[in-house]
């Protein structure tokens, strides 16, 4: 008897620098799957950013005075999902996924997108790590420069993935960086097989011509295979006060989601 196909819809989402770029390419070389390059929709929906002199003038913004908000969700939504469609029906798959870091604050809305008929991966990463990375990228637009305020946005988004993981277990799956940079066949065949796919040969190589051009992490584009070299980054990034002050505030978090066997 042959096992039915998913075609469910895949929405990724966690922490900025936590690895959602890694799993987009990891997602994208599967023959089954189109996750293309990041389209901030919902973030701009919803504007999400620290600065923007024009927001009163976007299209989000004025579009809500002809309609009430419902119907204008409605429409531009399902464009914006007709839109994932037709590329994965270009790219010759049968299935998509959307990844971008703001979905795991958004899955409400995606909720009213799709029903239960999508699934979840929470990408998550030491935030130690998660920080070091941040400090050295750095997002004026949508990430605060405060410390602290980095720490609440970790603690943000992570609680946010966790909250759909209690309300929807059977849809949510999780994907741990250090995981997947240290085993990658065994965590992202973990993944897969939680998608209800089989892992693929490709995956485990990141040839970047295959892939989309777009909004991401531009250090993806630099690579060739899944590495470890961005573990334990805060060691040499991080100052000794910001790492008491993560470990205090942030580490426990992460200690308590291991010790709950969830990690």
């Amino acid at each position: 008897m042959t096992a039915a196909v998913d075609t469910r819809p895949i929405i990724v989402g966690g922490c900025v620098r936590s690895g959602t770029s890694l799993v987009r390419r990891i997602l994208d070389s599967h023959p089954h799957i189109y996750c293309g390059p990041e389209v901030k929709f919902l973030a701009d929906y919803n504007n999400k950013y620290l600065r923007d002199p024009i927001r009163h003038i976007r299209f989000t913004k004025t579009a809500l005075s002809m309609l009430p908000e419902e119907e204008v969700f409605e429409l531009l939504g399902g464009t914006f999902i007709e839109m994932h469609r037709r590329a994965a029906a270009r790219a010759g798959k049968r299935r998509w996924a959307d990844k971008v870091p703001e979905n795991v604050i958004f899955l409400d809305q995606w909720q009213r997108l799709l029903g239960d008929g999508w699934l979840f991966v929470h990408v998550v990463r030491h935030p130690l790590d998660t920080l070091a990375s941040i400090k050295e990228q750095r997002f004026p637009a949508t990430v605060p420069a405060e410390l602290d305020q980095r720490i609440d946005l970790w603690l943000d988004y992570l609680r946010a993935g966790l909250r759909f993981a209690q309300q929807s277990p059977d849809r949510y799956v999780r994907v741990v960086y250090e995981d997947l940079a240290t085993d990658p066949e065994a965590a992202a065949g973990a993944m897969m097989r939680a998608l209800g796919e089989e892992l693929d040969s490709d995956q485990l190589v990141l040839d970047n011509r295959r892939h989309q051009t777009g909004v991401e992490d531009p250090k993806i584009a630099q690579s060739q295979t899944i590495h470890r070299d961005s573990v334990d980054r805060w060691r040499r990034t991080l100052s000794r006060k910001e790492i008491k002050v993560i470990t205090a505030r942030a580490v426990p978090v992460w200690d308590e989601l291991v010790a709950d066997g969830r990690r």
